[in-house]
């Protein structure tokens, strides 16, 4: 298996070469969530059936992923998540797995140990097109690299539909990748409501981090440009620093910023288990109350300390919805009764602690 995966990623070089040369920007962002009627009304367009990954595509509203009937085949989709270890996942997981029960098809979910195993991802996606997947709903550990493999799975037939964090569209467009649909959600948006309740939180003056997540990751820099964009002119942004999503990482990387910035005010973590790490370093800097901490993901470990005050706030993405509406977008795909090349965007929620 490991010789196996190696040779297929070793066909990813040049199809990166022309794509994974420069950062991830702002055009790659999704459009605002829509209204279900606009959305309905956008949908009625011809869209082709290849539509580039990532691209501005045109909405679909709640009516239409909720008007597909049950599937006319039992077929065989895949769930691959970044990894089952950030209970992020768990209710995409869930709903996905009650959709496609309540809808005929078959579902099997898979995920690598961490979420920094982007090899063995690569590697789940050739395993399940060998098997006879007929879609692949993917939440990709990164966003460029993981295109050939599902370039290899869309060239022999199988449909796929990106959840969450999106696939590169440059990357893909390089690739002559095209995916059936994205369902996630405006990932910079989400940036931009934290740095704002940042901004109220402080006053609008002081210092703050940024605890990032995989830095070239589509969620990660749509996250963190968001949030500079709504505290530029407002707040100082003194450090930024990868945590790669992991509470561990975060807890030691934000001990070294706080050594560096011991007057620092604020800190945002582009996911709540990097915040968990940032507030045990502030508890044990003996700094307890006295830094503003906001994550994202409303994951249930972050409860206790919203209710206590140490995490001010959290975004909330819905990770059930997009599981439960990307296999509504598969199997409606698969039936010809939903067009290809769409988006579907969840909505986001800023949850205030107390």
């Amino acid at each position: 298996m490991k010789n196996w995966t190696l040779l297929a990623i070793g066909s990813l070089l040049a199809v990166l070469a022309a794509g994974c040369g420069k950062e991830e920007t702002a055009s790659n962002t999704a459009a605002p969530p829509p209204t279900a009627n606009a959305a309905s009304n956008a949908a009625g367009g011809n869209t082709a059936a290849n539509a580039p990954a990532a691209s501005k595509a045109q909405p679909l509203g709640d009516d239409q992923l909720n008007a597909v009937q049950k599937a006319s085949t039992p077929y065989k989709l895949f769930l691959i998540v970044k990894t089952r270890n950030n209970p992020f996942f768990d209710p995409m997981i869930k709903a996905a797995e009650a959709e496609a029960k309540a809808l005929g098809a078959e579902l099997e979910t898979q995920a690598p140990q961490q979420e920094t195993d982007k090899e063995r991802q690569f590697a789940m996606v050739q395993d399940v097109t060998a098997r006879g997947a007929k879609a692949i709903l993917i939440a990709p550990a990164d966003s460029k690299l993981i295109v050939p493999a599902l370039k290899q799975a869309a060239d022999k037939g199988v449909l796929v539909i990106n959840l969450d964090n999106r696939i590169d569209a440059p990357t893909a467009q390089s690739a002559g990748l095209g995916v059936g649909g994205y369902v996630g959600a405006d990932n910079e948006e989400g940036g931009r409501m934290a740095g704002t309740a940042m901004v109220e939180a402080l006053g609008g003056k002081g210092k703050v981090a940024v605890l990032e997540g995989i830095r070239g990751v589509d969620n990660a820099e749509s996250r963190k440009r968001g949030f500079t964009q709504a505290v530029e002119g407002k707040l100082d942004v003194v450090a930024s620093d990868s945590a790669d999503w992991d509470t561990q990482k975060a807890y030691s990387k934000f001990q070294s910023i706080l050594a560096a910035h011991p007057d620092l005010n604020g800190v945002f973590c582009a996911n709540d288990k990097m915040a968990l790490g940032a507030i045990k370093a502030i508890a044990d800097a003996g700094k307890k109350g006295k830094i503003t901490v906001i994550g994202y993901d409303n994951i249930p470990d972050v409860k206790p300390y919203l209710k206590d005050g140490q995490l001010y706030a959290t975004i909330e993405q819905h990770p059930d919805l997009m599981g439960k509406y990307g296999v509504r977008m598969a199997i409606g795909e698969l039936d010809a009764t939903l067009p290809k090349g769409k988006e579907y965007l969840v909505k986001l929620e800023l949850i205030r602690g107390k």
